[in-house]
C-alpha cells in the first residue's frame, strides 16, 4: 500500500471483506465454472465433500472493546498430523465452543466443519502490553485449547470460529499443510494481514504498521503506528484478518479442480527451497508485505523455472524482517520501520519499500509491473484489453480494446519504463485501463506476462479486483467469463506445454539470389515442441529491401512453412516476429549472386583525353545486379571509335566476377566501348565515354582562293590536338602576317586574338589583301611557334 492511508484496517488488508461480510447471506456462488484441471487431485476430492455455510459468523459479532471472545493461533499455519494451540480470552468468564471449518468451493456453500468441540471452559486474559519504544503489542495468554488437525484435513484456509455462551462470535484464521509437491503452491498473504492488524480496535489503544488505524502514544515511529507486530495476538474485530479478500479466487480455483497447496508468507520466508518444488507459485491476497528471503524465493524459483503468479495489485512493496517471540518462538514478530532513517538496520534487509534506497529492489524486477495509485474506495473501472492474440486470451473472444467492467479497482499496478525490468525473452502488457485515482490524477492499470530465460512465466494482474471477476460470493460486481477463461489459461499454460517460449525459425544457411526457399516457423515451449494453441499472427520482415517476404500469417496447429526470395548478395536477415506477444527471432542466410546476365563497364570519370589510357572497371552481374563470383567467361571489346590510333583491351577474363582493362580512344565526342562475352553474346555491357580532345598540337587556316584589291573576305583559323579533333579547350593568342606587305603595313590582317572558351577551338576573322597578282597570309601562335599555318596562295585581281 502507498504511504496514504485512511479506511478500515481490515478492508484494507483484505480489500473485499467489507463488503463481504455486508453481503454474506443473500449471495449464492459464482456463475460459470471452468473445467476442472485434474479429477483425481486431493482438492477435487476434499470439494465433493459435503458443505456448509456455518462458517459464516452471526449477528452477533464479537468487539475488540468488549472483548466478548476472541482469539489468536499459536502459528500461521500448521502441517497435518500436528497440533496448534488457540489461545482464547471471554469476557465475561463462560465456556465457549470451537468449530473448525475448511474455506473452499463446497458447492457453492464455502466451507466444510472439520471438528466441532465444546463447551470448553474459558477464562478473561490479561490485557496484552504494548511496547513503549515500537509499539509492538503482544499477548502473553494461557493456551485455552490444542487443536490437533488431522492427518486426512486437505491443505487450504481454515477458520476456528469460537463461539462464547452467549453466542457472541470471532475467526481465528490458520493454514494447513500438506507437504506435497502439487502443481501449484498457494500463498496466504498473512504479513499484510498482520501490518493492518490494529488489535484491539478500542480507538485508544490499538496499533498496526499503519498511522490511519493506529491510536495511543506515539513510538520510534514519530506517531502511533508501531514499527513491529506481533502474531501473538487476535485479529482486530471479527478476527478474520484479510483472509476475505482471498476467498473469491480460493473458491473459484477449488471449484476449477486445480491441485492446490496451502501456505503463507510465513512459511515462504522461512522455507524458500519449497517453492522449487512446485511449477507455479501463486498468489491472490493483498501481498504488500515480503521479507528478502520471501523475495529471494521466488526469484530463484522464477530462475529455476517455476512460474509465478500474482493475481493482486500492490504485492512486494514494503520489505520486513522477522523476529522471534518473547518466548523464543521465530517469525512471530514482524519489522517494517517503513524509513531507513529510523530502522536500526540498514542494507538490504532495511525495512523499506522495495524500490528505495537502499533496498533498490523494484518489486517490477521480479512481477513485470509494480504499484502505481490507487482510485477512490468502491470506484472499479473497466479492463481493456489489448494484445488480445496473446495466449492467455485464447477462447475469450475478446479484441483489442474490449471493456470489461468492474475489474480494475481498488490499488493498481503498471508497467514502469523507467524502472529497471525482469531479464525477460518475451513481454506482453496484456491490458492498459486508464482510471482517475484519489488524487484526481489520471494514470492506467496493466496487467502483464513474461517470460524468463529459464522458460518461466511471470503473471500479474494489476488490479486488487481481479478475484471478485472470477467468484462474486459476497460482492455485487458479477463475475466475466472472459476473466475466468484468461485465468484458467494462465493456470493451465503454467503446467502444459501449450505457453510458447519463442519463434523458431528455421531457414537455409545459404540462398540463390531470385530463388525461392522455404522457411518454417514454429511456436514452440521451452521443450523446443510446438504449441499447438498457438493463435498469434506472425509478421516477416527483412534486411534485404528487395525481398520478397509472406504476408501476415497465422500458424496451422504451432507451425507453418513459408516461401521467402532474397536478392541481395550477402549476408541477410529474416526476422519473423508476434509483436502482440512480444516474440521476436531473426534468422541469417548468407545470399549468393545468380549465375551473370550481364556485364558493366565503368571509369571514375565519365569524360577521358583523347590519347590517354584509361582504365575500365568490369563486372559480371546477375539479374539483381549482384557479382557473380563464379564468372568463368572471356569478354572481347569493340568500340563505335574506328580510328586506327584508338586501342582496346584484349579478350579477357575476370576474377572472381570483375577486372579492371585498359582502354584508349583517339576520337572526339561520346564513343562507346562494349564488352560482350565470347560464348554468350547476351552476357554484355557498354560503357558511354565522353571523350575529349588533347592539347593543341596544329593549327589550320582557310581562306577563299581568289580576293580583289581591298575587298574583304573572310578566313578560318581552327587549332587542333594531334588526332586531328578540334582543340576546343585552346587559349592561346594567335598573330596574322602576309607576303603582301602593303596589307599588313594598311592594317587589312586581322588584329592579335586571344581564344576564348566561345571559340572552341575555332574563329572566323575579316581580311583584304592589297596587292596582286596573288598573296598568302600566315597564323602563328604568340608563344608557340610550332602552332603555324600559311593559307595557300590566293589570286589577288585589281578588277
Amino acid at each position: 500500500m502507498a504511504p496514504a492511508e485512511r479506511m478500515n484496517a481490515r478492508v484494507r488488508a483484505g480489500f473485499a471483506s467489507a463488503t463481504f461480510l455486508l453481503g454474506l447471506l443473500g449471495v449464492t456462488g459464482p456463475a460459470t465454472a471452468t473445467p476442472a484441471v485434474a479429477a483425481d487431485n486431493p482438492v477435487v476430492v476434499e470439494n465433493q465433500q459435503t458443505g456448509t455455510s456455518a462458517w459464516q459468523l452471526g449477528s452477533l459479532v464479537a468487539t475488540d472493546a468488549g472483548g466478548q471472545i476472541k482469539g489468536y493461533a499459536s502459528a500461521t499455519s500448521v502441517t497435518q498430523g500436528s497440533s496448534l494451540n488457540v489461545y482464547v480470552s471471554v469476557n465475561p468468564a463462560q465456556t465457549f465452543t470451537i468449530d473448525v471449518y475448511r474455506i473452499g468451493w463446497y458447492g457453492g456453500l464455502g466451507g466444510r466443519l472439520r471438528l466441532h468441540d465444546g463447551p470448553i471452559t474459558g477464562a478473561t486474559q490479561s490485557a496484552c502490553p504494548a511496547d513503549a519504544t515500537t509499539g509492538a503489542i503482544a499477548c502473553n495468554w494461557t493456551s485455552s485449547y490444542t487443536l490437533a488437525v488431522g492427518t486426512d484435513w486437505t491443505s487450504g484456509v481454515y477458520l476456528a470460529v469460537l463461539t462464547n455462551a452467549a453466542g457472541y462470535q470471532n475467526d481465528v484464521q490458520f493454514v494447513v499443510r500438506d507437504g506435497r509437491a502439487a502443481a501449484y503452491l498457494y500463498q496466504v498473504a498473512v504479513n499484510t494481514y498482520q501490518a493492518f492488524n490494529n488489535y484491539p480496535n478500542d480507538k485508544a489503544t490499538g496499533k498496526s504498521l499503519f498511522s490511519f488505524n493506529s491510536y495511543g502514544a506515539s513510538t520510534v515511529s514519530g506517531g502511533p503506528q508501531a514499527v513491529k507486530v506481533s502474531f501473538d495476538r487476535p485479529y482486530a474485530d471479527d478476527g478474520s484478518g484479510g483472509i476475505f479478500g482471498e476467498t473469491n479466487f480460493i473458491r473459484w480455483a477449488e471449484k476449477s479442480g486445480y491441485d492446490i497447496t496451502y501456505a503463507t508468507d510465513v512459511d515462504t520466508h522461512a522455507n524458500g527451497p519449497e517453492l522449487l518444488n512446485h511449477k507455479a507459485f501463486l498468489t491472490a491476497g493483498h501481498d504488500e508485505f515480503w521479507s528478502k528471503e520471501m523475495y529471494d524465493a521466488a526469484q530463484n524459483a522464477r530462475d529455476g523455472g517455476v512460474n509465478l503468479g500474482f493475481f493482486n495489485a500492490n504485492d512486494i512493496f514494503w520489505q520486513v524482517r522477522f523476529e522471534a517471540s518473547a518466548a523464543g518462538v521465530a517469525n512471530r514478530v514482524m519489522v517494517c520501520y517503513r524509513y531507513a532513517s529510523i530502522d536500526p538496520v540498514f542494507g538490504p534487509t532495511t525495512t523499506v519499500m522495495w524500490r528505495a534506497a537502499p533496498v533498490n529492489r523494484p518489486e517490477q524486477l521480479l512481477m513485470g509491473v509494480q504499484y502505481t495509485s490507487e482510485a477512490n474506495w468502491g470506484t472499479t473501472v473497466p479492463y481493456v484489453v489489448t494484445n488480445s492474440s496473446n495466449w492467455a486470451y485464447n477462447g475469450t473472444g475478446v479484441k483489442d480494446g474490449d471493456a470489461v467492467p468492474g475489474v480494475v479497482g481498488y490499488q493498481m499496478d503498471r508497467y514502469m519504463p523507467d524502472v529497471p525490468a525482469p531479464a525477460w525473452t518475451s513481454q506482453t502488457l496484456l491490458s492498459q485501463s486508464p482510471f482517475t485515482n484519489s488524487g484526481g490524477a489520471a494514470d492506467y492499470a496493466n496487467s502483464s506476462i513474461y517470460q524468463a530465460p529459464s522458460g518461466a512465466f511471470v503473471f500479474a494482474a494489476g488490479t486488487s479486483s481481479w478475484g471478485g471477476a472470477l467468484d462474486n460470493f459476497g460482492l455485487s460486481t458479477p463475475t466475466d467469463a472472459r476473466i475466468q477463461q484468461t485465468t484458467a489459461n494462465i493456470l493451465t499454460g503454467f503446467l502444459t506445454s501449450q505457453i510458447v517460449k519463442d519463434l523458431k525459425v528455421t531457414a537455409p544457411a545459404t540462398a540463390t539470389a531470385g530463388q525461392a526457399f522455404s522457411v518454417t516457423v514454429v511456436a514452440e515451449n521451452v521443450q523446443g515442441t510446438p504449441v499447438t494453441s498457438y493463435g498469434g499472427t506472425v509478421h516477416f520482415t527483412s534486411s534485404d529491401a528487395g525481398a520478397t517476404v509472406p504476408a501476415d500469417a497465422r500458424l496451422i496447429n504451432g507451425q507453418g512453412t513459408f516461401s521467402v526470395t532474397l536478392i541481395t548478395a550477402g549476408a541477410q536477415t529474416l526476422t519473423v516476429s508476434d509483436a502482440a506477444n512480444g516474440f521476436s527471432t531473426t534468422a541469417t542466410a548468407t545470399v549468393m549472386a545468380a549465375p551473370a546476365s550481364k556485364l558493366t563497364l565503368s571509369t571514375p570519370s565519365g569524360s577521358q583525353t583523347a590519347g590517354q589510357s584509361f582504365v575500365v572497371a568490369l563486372k559480371a552481374l546477375d539479374p539483381y545486379g549482384n557479382i557473380d563470383t563464379n564468372y568463368a567467361g572471356k569478354v572481347h571489346f569493340t568500340s563505335t571509335d574506328r580510328s586506327t590510333s584508338a586501342s582496346l583491351p584484349p579478350d579477357s577474363t575476370l576474377t572472381s566476377g570483375q577486372g579492371n582493362v585498359s582502354a584508349t580512344l583517339t576520337t572526339a565526342g561520346s564513343q562507346t566501348i562494349t564488352g560482350t562475352d565470347t560464348a554468350t553474346v547476351s552476357i554484355t555491357g557498354t560503357l558511354t565515354v565522353q571523350v575529349t580532345p588533347g592539347a593543341a598540337a596544329a593549327v589550320r587556316i582557310t581562306a577563299p582562293a581568289a580576293a580583289k584589291v581591298n575587298e574583304p573576305f573572310m578566313i578560318t583559323v581552327t587549332v587542333a590536338d594531334r588526332f586531328g579533333n578540334t582543340a576546343t579547350g585552346y587559349r592561346g593568342t594567335v598573330h596574322f602576317s602576309s607576303s603582301d606587305v602593303l596589307a599588313s603595313t594598311l592594317g587589312k590582317l586581322p588584329a592579335d586574338y586571344a581564344f576564348t572558351a566561345a571559340d572552341a577551338g575555332t574563329h572566323n576573322f575579316g581580311a583584304a589583301l592589297m596587292t596582286p597578282p596573288s598573296q598568302t597570309i600566315t597564323v602563328a601562335d604568340t608563344v608557340n611557334a610550332s602552332l603555324t599555318a600559311t593559307t595557300p596562295s590566293i589570286a589577288v585581281s585589281a578588277v
